[in-house]
């Protein structure tokens, strides 16, 4: 990339005609919106932007580099569920194939005719685990499994949906497992080493010294987000596995700045990564790469088909929308528009690609809002990728 930029806040590099994203990026710091973040972006496999600033430890004041790595926890689900599309590819896994062909295990409760389809865009009635989850049972994500398909689904499968917002990296995780001989963790940490990009589902002891702190931007609002989630509640199941992990970064329970929490494979949360490799990684997947795509243009129309739309079992207002497992453009994440595909992650982080522009698109950041609305320091970065379509 020929415009390199090293300034008091930001650094990094980005092709001519993409100065209107690097503006943007600048005024971010420039406004005081962000403590640390980056923002990368490729068009048809190739990097045009790759952009860092900030500090990646209030505390410490430890400046936000090139390297360093961020938890950002659902974007995780975007990454499993184009490992499953991959495998689709390869003729190990069927989309309308119930899982139990697979998973003979998972046929239990009535589980029989859960296709994968189902599974992946979040209709499968297992959103929590049921009975007390420990930390050390985190290590194994086969035995994580092992407990959702001994359950009984919440509501008869595809009936409805609903966020499977943690359980969803052990059900994935398995079907990779069952099928590809291993777990995902290890499985995207080998393709990510090909990339020479860095995907940590299970982060080594290595690693650690490149990951940023995590924090709440306003704390109060986290609060407010809480006492939507009582103990015993639906939704304290579903994010919390059972009062375990704490929602609120920095609150004094076990978050994703907990190295103990960071080195379990939670395929559905815990992703550790940087933006650079989820633009590269979402890139490969498009055919527009002039290369062969991680997963092909026809698995993909497969699977960004909308399955799960509208208002899910949990909620009276209509929320995010899922093909199989990728999600697509909703009110809140309307990416680059139909035809793009991705998934976000709790506090504003976002990766996705748009086949038509050929773009892949990924912004990370150590401080969290609360969200549950269109993010504004992402969005303005989307809006002028949008004006160059």
């Amino acid at each position: 990339m020929n415009n390199y930029i090293e300034g008091k806040d930001v650094a990094g590099h980005f092709l001519s005609g993409y100065e209107a994203v690097f503006d943007v990026f600048s005024d971010t710091f420039a406004r005081g919106l962000e403590a640390g973040a980056a923002c990368a972006v490729f068009r048809n496999g190739s990097p045009v932007v790759d952009l860092w600033g900030g500090i990646s430890d209030s505390q410490g004041g430890s400046p936000w580099q090139r390297d360093t790595l961020v938890p950002v926890y659902s974007v995780a689900k975007g990454i499993a569920a184009l490992a499953v599309l991959h495998l689709v590819d390869q003729g190990l896994l069927v989309l309308d194939e119930p899982v139990a062909t697979y998973w003979p295990e998972f046929a239990q409760h009535g589980k029989q005719y859960v296709t994968v389809r189902c599974l992946l865009s979040h209709r499968c009635g297992l959103p929590f685990v049921e009975g007390e989850v420990k930390l050390d049972e985190l290590a194994s994500p086969q035995h994580m499994a092992a407990r959702l398909a001994g359950q009984a689904p919440i509501f008869a499968p595809d009936s409805t949906h609903t966020y499977h917002a943690v359980t969803m990296g052990w059900l994935t995780s398995e079907l990779v497992r069952r099928v590809a001989g291993e777990s995902l963790g290890p499985w995207i940490a080998r393709r990510a080493a090909c990339l020479d990009i860095d995907l940590w589902i299970g982060l080594p002891e290595s690693q650690r010294p490149r990951v940023a702190v995590l924090e709440a931007e306003k704390p109060e609002q986290h609060m407010m987000l809480c006492t939507l989630c009582p103990p015993g509640s639906f939704h304290w199941k579903v994010f919390t596995l059972n009062g375990l992990l704490e929602l609120i970064p920095g609150n004094g329970g076990l978050d994703l700045n907990d190295y103990r929490l960071q080195s379990k494979e939670l395929a559905g949360s815990n992703l550790i990564t940087n933006a650079r490799s989820l633009a590269k990684f979402y890139g490969n997947c498009m055919e527009t790469a002039g290369h062969p795509a991680f997963v092909s243009a026809d698995t993909l129309a497969q699977a960004c088909r909308p399955h799960s739309t509208g208002v899910p079992f949990d909620s009276p207002l209509p929320g995010a929308s899922w093909g199989a497992g990728v999600m697509l453009p909703w009110s809140n994440q309307p990416m680059l528009g139909a035809g793009s595909f991705g998934h976000d992650g709790y506090g504003g982080s976002l990766a996705f690609a748009d086949p038509e522009s050929g773009f892949s698109f990924a912004y990370v950041r150590n401080r969290l809002p609360a969200g549950g609305a269109r993010d504004e320091c992402v969005y303005r970065l989307v809006d002028a990728l949008q004006k160059m379509i």
